[in-house]
């Protein structure tokens, strides 16, 4: 059963220990419609199979926040938030959750130190920011039994190779590795690089210069991947560093690109996705250094204003969301490699003022999968209990029923490529679709409260 739930703060109690795999997302804020950073949750409870999701407001979290991290010791998750409504300056503070039980972000936080990129190793969460210094340490020392965190300034690297803006944090076992744009609006700059920490000794143990503005960096296999942007005029320039060797390998991805830098989180898939300049999904092939022909499952946005912007893969499923800035869509596919294709829809969030998420653009995802028993609570609900939709049966053939609350004022049909062809006005009783072809089909209920609630179904 899949469920979309608004984010609340009340709990669940169950009497066992769950395992949990979710998907967490960021999504930015506008100032005005979204004053604050969103968070989207998506989670699958491993013993029973049952999927719910949700996305609401981060009270106090600033929008355009970008990056969170998740700390399996503390079971807490940390997010960046970004601008300031009233100056327009950047902050990036960073905030903690506890995020099975709540979206209300804990009183202690790291305010305005330009923070840009998280990463939780041990017990120190790892943050790089756009001012010095810019790297950090910082201690994890929580109690959940009191909800109190201290967040204690480790250590910062003092090595002269850390004086820019990093963009991208990826930890690799005891290892750091950070990207550094000394200049990146001068392509013909050599100046940048990747620079590796170790954490364990606290010492700078090695740097690769790469093309300018390395701004993500993904591992496959026993390499290290750097997405170099330049000016974001030319190419996306692709970098292969092996940490054994000094020598750095750099190949022209044939496009340009301004984001969505993406592997299997396994680091298992020798592929790397990225959007091209056009909203077109590509495939880079890292064992030949070349990007193949055509798009990728063909994913492509051809009609404004669907602009490309996030890209995740997380085992069987790919994630892709498109954005025209007021609204946001997000697209499950299964991973064609993984299961028998075609590589059809799993779940769809419609878009574009037709049952979208509604927040402007949500680009940044993190997998999470863990055990919840460091409490007899887990779950995100209302205050008065789940609230949910449920539709039934899947597949349908001529009606469909279904159960939501009381205060449903209407609801809408979506065929799968977000056209609305179906709505009811306040129905008493089964919703008949024995006239639409056979397919997915996603049903929103909207509430008195403006809330939104969708459940998918297939017709047969």
């Amino acid at each position: 059963m899949y469920k979309l739930m608004r984010l609340g703060l009340a709990l669940a109690a169950v009497l066992y220990a769950q395992r949990i795999k979710a998907v967490f997302g960021l999504a930015e804020g506008d100032y005005v419609n979204y004053p604050n950073s969103g968070l989207f949750y998506r989670w699958e409870d491993v013993g029973t199979g049952i999927m719910s999701a949700g996305i609401g407001a981060v009270q106090s979290v600033e929008p355009f926040g970008t990056d969170l991290a998740y700390d399996p010791r503390t079971k807490l998750l940390f997010v960046v938030g970004g601008a300031n409504p009233t100056t327009g300056n950047w902050r990036g503070s960073v905030y903690a959750l506890d995020v099975w039980h709540s979206t209300v972000p804990l009183p202690t936080f790291l305010d305005s130190i330009g923070a840009r990129r998280l990463a939780v190793w041990d017990t120190l969460l790892l943050v790089t920011r756009n001012r010095p210094p810019f790297f950090t340490a910082y201690r994890i020392n929580y109690n959940p039994s009191t909800g109190s965190l201290l967040l204690d300034s480790l250590w910062s690297p003092t090595s002269a190779l850390l004086r820019s803006v990093p963009e991208a944090l990826l930890v690799w076992g005891d290892t750091a590795y950070v990207g550094l744009a000394y200049n990146p609006a001068n392509v013909l700059d050599k100046d940048s690089l990747v620079l590796a920490i170790n954490l364990r000794t606290r010492q700078v143990v090695g740097s690769w210069t790469t093309f300018a503005n390395p701004a993500a960096l993904v591992r496959v296999g026993s390499a290290i991947y750097a997405g170099c942007y330049g000016s974001y005029l030319g190419n996306l320039q692709i970098s292969q560093i092996i940490p054994t060797v000094s020598a750095v390998t750099t190949w022209d991805a044939g496009y340009v690109s301004y984001g969505g830098f993406a592997t299997d989180t396994g680091g298992v898939k020798d592929t790397i996705l990225f959007w091209d300049g056009q909203d077109t999904l590509r495939a880079f092939a890292v064992t030949n250094g070349q990007t193949a022909p055509g798009a990728y499952l063909n994913i492509v946005s051809v009609t404004s204003p669907f602009t490309a912007y996030g890209v995740f893969w997380v085992g069987q499923q790919l994630w892709v969301t498109f954005t025209n800035f007021l609204d946001t869509s997000l697209i499950i596919l299964r991973d064609p490699t993984r299961v028998p294709t075609p590589p059809y829809l799993d779940t769809m969030f419609v878009s574009m003022g037709s049952g979208g998420i509604g927040y402007p653009a949500i680009g940044r995802f993190i997998y999470v999968e863990d055990d919840t028993s460091r409490s007899v609570s887990t779950g995100i609900s209302s205050a008065a209990g789940p609230v949910s939709l449920r539709v039934w049966p899947s597949p349908a053939v001529a009606w469909v029923s279904w159960q939501a609350p009381v205060d449903v004022e209407a609801f809408y049909l979506y065929n799968s490529e977000g056209q609305q062809v179906g709505a009811w006005r306040r129905p008493t009783g089964p919703l008949f679709v024995g006239h639409l072809p056979a397919g997915l089909y996603l049903l929103e209920a909207r509430r008195s409260s403006g809330e939104r609630l969708f459940q998918r179904f297939l017709k047969e």
